[in-house]
């Protein structure tokens, strides 16, 4: 099985991109016939990572999985939960993306095809669930699970925020003390030196040094930091380099350890979500593993789906990529054996969602000390170094 982009003509007229799953060019334009369009183009498709939404955009979609699974289930068919959602929709955003699907829906289009019109906002898995929920009459059951696999990934998310927030609040007031004493105090004191003519002690030099760089090259420091900004961010938007570094990321000791669990937990509960709702291994596989969030992750576990529709099963080649913790390709082989790979699935989710936010917890708990200690050592280093330069003018007078 491939994936192929078919482009297709409406029985309005328009247009329309799909993106199949099939054996070959001709099985992706009989599946686009069957759907009563009129494939023009096929040609195979990219498998490339989904542009990032914005958080307020990965919030506004949840919420809307959430609202309409709601009016579905409360026995609403598909266009005028839209169009009541639309009526109802306190935020402009969410009003929009509403407005947006209603109109889809109204010119023929089921909603997961409207979902895939518009990969920045609702991207994999919203199309695939939805069709699931199409297919099987649960399109209320499926979004609801969508919303809440979701909600427990932004509380995951939040919660591990809150706990690195003090800290980092803490190291920018360390910072931002640290330079106001370099900026604004220290010149006063040498000054003072200057006026008195005593050799300055060698501690309170090295303060007066770094004051006077800063005042010196302060202003170029800071350019130049803006413009590595910049470099390092448009060095990130080409794949090469940032696949490399995503794969440094997952070799560091400690915070690559974390960002294992994080992928695992989002590929199995993607995994999960997917083979609740109806979907079979392989494209439920393909997809979980593009939800990794990590551009090598997606590259070696692609490579392993590719193997595993030579034949081979996928925990032997999930543990052989590398990619995901030796726990999590056991678990799975077990599910795999045992022919229930998504409840498997759903388990490990839910672990390596608390042990990732348990980690980063103690993490905060670590570095909330060491910040203190940082700053309580930087700023009482400069006070003693003048003060112990003050003392020691007194004692040369007296």
């Amino acid at each position: 099985m491939a994936l192929f982009a078919v482009s297709a003509i409406r029985p309005d007229g328009g247009e329309e991109l799909l993106r199949i799953e099939a054996g070959d060019k001709a099985g992706a334009a009989a599946a686009v016939a069957a759907r009563g369009l009129t494939p023009i183009r096929v040609q195979p498709a990219r498998e490339a990572p989904p542009k990032q939404a914005s958080g307020r955009a990965r919030k506004m979609a949840t919420r809307l999985a959430r609202e309409l699974s709601v009016l579905t289930a409360a026995g609403l068919s598909i266009e005028p939960a839209l169009a009541a959602l639309s009526r109802h929709a306190a935020e402009k955003q969410l009003k929009a993306a509403a407005d947006m699907l209603l109109a889809d829906v109204r010119n023929g289009a089921s909603l997961s095809e409207a979902f895939a019109k518009r990969p920045e906002l609702f991207p994999s898995p919203f199309p695939e669930i939805a069709e699931a929920g199409e297919a099987g009459g649960a399109l209320g059951k499926a979004l609801g699970e969508l919303a809440e696999a979701r909600e427990r990934r932004e509380a995951v998310k939040a919660n591990i925020q809150g706990a690195l927030a003090y800290p980092a609040f803490l190291m920018v007031m360390a910072i931002g003390a640290i330079s106001g004493l370099l900026v604004f105090v220290i010149p006063r004191f040498e000054g003072l030196f200057d006026q008195i003519g005593r050799e300055v002690p060698p501690q309170a030099a090295f303060v007066f040094g770094a004051a006077d760089a800063i005042a010196t090259f302060g202003p170029w420091l800071l350019a130049i930091l803006v413009v590595l900004i910049f470099v390092w961010r448009w060095a990130l938007t080409r794949p090469a380099f940032r696949e490399a570094y995503d794969r440094w990321l997952l070799n560091l000791p400690i915070l690559g350890t974390a960002l294992r669990t994080m992928i695992a937990a989002r590929f199995c509960r993607v995994l999960s979500l997917l083979l609740k709702n109806g979907l079979s291994a392989v494209p439920a596989l393909r997809l979980a593993s593009r939800a990794a969030g990590n551009r090598w992750a997606v590259r070696r576990l692609t490579e392993a789906l590719a193997e595993v529709r030579t034949g081979k099963g996928f925990s032997e080649r999930v543990e052989a990529s590398d990619v995901l913790p030796p726990l999590a390709a056991e678990l799975l082989s077990v599910g795999e054996e045992a022919g229930d790979l998504g409840a498997a699935a759903e388990r490990l989710a839910t672990f390596y969602e608390t042990q990732f936010e348990q980690n980063a917890r103690l993490v905060s708990r670590i570095i909330e000390p060491a910040v203190i200690v940082f700053a309580g050592i930087a700023i009482g280093g400069v006070i003693v170094s003048i003060l112990s330069a003050l003392v020691s003018i007194n004692e040369i007078d007296f």
